[in-house]
């Protein structure tokens, strides 16, 4: 029932986005609600329209609602964690609403950053944090840290999904390679919602490429990218609450080891700039490949390698249950970006004196 159940609900995530897409692509183009052009740091030449968010919303939200709250078995077994599953939906009804906003209006980095820091308390008050991990078998209580890492932790997959979306398909992508591993570790620590929440997930980055792969005829949006976000970040805080071991943390990290290497990359770098951690640029991964001469769609297909590749590794991780696979794995990961970064900003830089 509950295998159906996945299915279905990939299916249905999918079919919602393919059909909801284009009303939102209508309505964005009779409202002119168009994403426009920015040399600093944008690569479309022309008005795009935005707000795909809203449509992926849909994809992710209702399957969950229809299986999750009627009568089913998928229901019952939903039940025993109510309060953490509307804690669930209200903070991503509170982070699409936030996107929504955004792309309408605009709002600032730390107005945004306010929204996720609640967000990120009411699923702490809700029991979906890190209260302790368990550490070469032995468990170390967070105590008075959990409410900071739990913060750090929303906030952090939140803005790395919103940071990575700078290509045609780049986020969609990277959201359902996450899904793909995601769904996989879900299935081995027996956690239906997840693998619930993974099925949709990876239906709505299916179904929203049909649109957005290069080149894109509608963008997320921030409404997109942060809904992203967040469902991987209350993804494994659940898992970490089912599962308080130091893995449980690592393999969420591995999954999108993509956008979180840039995103903390890009806070480092700004920060010894002098300047804003939110100061934006034309520096991230995706920018770079495409200085380095690759064209948009071949930078979008290198990173969906290397994604590919990490989903393949955090899934090789749960199945073979060995910490130290994830740390040889997560050590070659760094180790790889590094120098993947050290070789396109030579290549910038020699550019830059030619």
């Amino acid at each position: 029932m509950i295998r159906k159940s996945f299915i279905a609900a990939f299916l249905v995530s999918t079919g919602v986005v393919a059909l909801m897409t284009p009303v939102v692509l209508g309505l964005a183009r009779k409202y002119k609600l168009f994403d426009q052009p920015d040399a600093l740091r944008k690569i479309h030449q022309e008005p795009v329209p935005r707000l795909g968010g809203i449509a992926i919303g849909l994809g992710i939200l209702l399957p969950v609602a229809a299986l999750g709250f009627t009568g089913n078995d998928f229901s019952d077994e939903l039940h025993s964690d109510y309060g953490r599953l509307v804690a669930f939906f209200g903070g991503a009804l509170a982070i699409l609403a936030l996107g929504v906003f955004d792309d309408l209006r605009g709002v600032g980095a730390w107005g945004k950053l306010g929204v996720q820091s609640l967000v990120a308390l009411l699923l702490w008050e809700s029991e979906l944090r890190v209260d302790s991990v368990s550490l070469f078998d032995n468990p170390v209580n967070l105590g008075p840290w959990s409410l900071p890492l739990t913060w750090l932790w929303v906030c952090g997959f939140i803005n790395a999904m919103n940071l990575i979306d700078g290509l045609d398909g780049l986020a969609a992508g990277v959201a359902f390679f996450a899904s793909v591993s995601l769904f996989a570790i879900a299935q081995f620590d027996g956690i239906g919602f997840l693998a619930l929440m993974a099925a949709t997930t990876a239906g709505a980055a299916l179904g929203f490429l049909i649109f957005n792969f290069s080149p894109a005829i509608i963008f997320m949006g921030d409404s997109g990218s942060m809904l992203f976000g967040y469902i991987f970040a209350v993804s494994g805080l659940w898992t970490a609450s089912k599962r308080a071991s130091l893995m449980a943390l690592a393999l969420p990290i591995i999954a999108l080891g993509v956008p979180l290497f840039d995103t903390t990359f890009a806070f480092v770098r700004r920060a010894l700039a002098g300047n804003s951690p939110f100061h934006s640029d034309r520096r991230h991964i995706h920018h770079q490949l495409i200085d380095f001469g690759l064209s948009h769609r071949q930078a979008v297909l290198v990173l969906y390698l290397l994604c590919s590749l990490l989903t393949v590794g955090a899934i090789a991780v749960r199945a073979m249950d060995d910490y130290r696979i994830a740390l040889w794995l997560g050590l070659l990961t760094v180790t790889t970006a590094v120098c993947l970064r050290w070789l396109l900003q030579r290549r910038a830089n020699q550019a830059g004196r030619q």
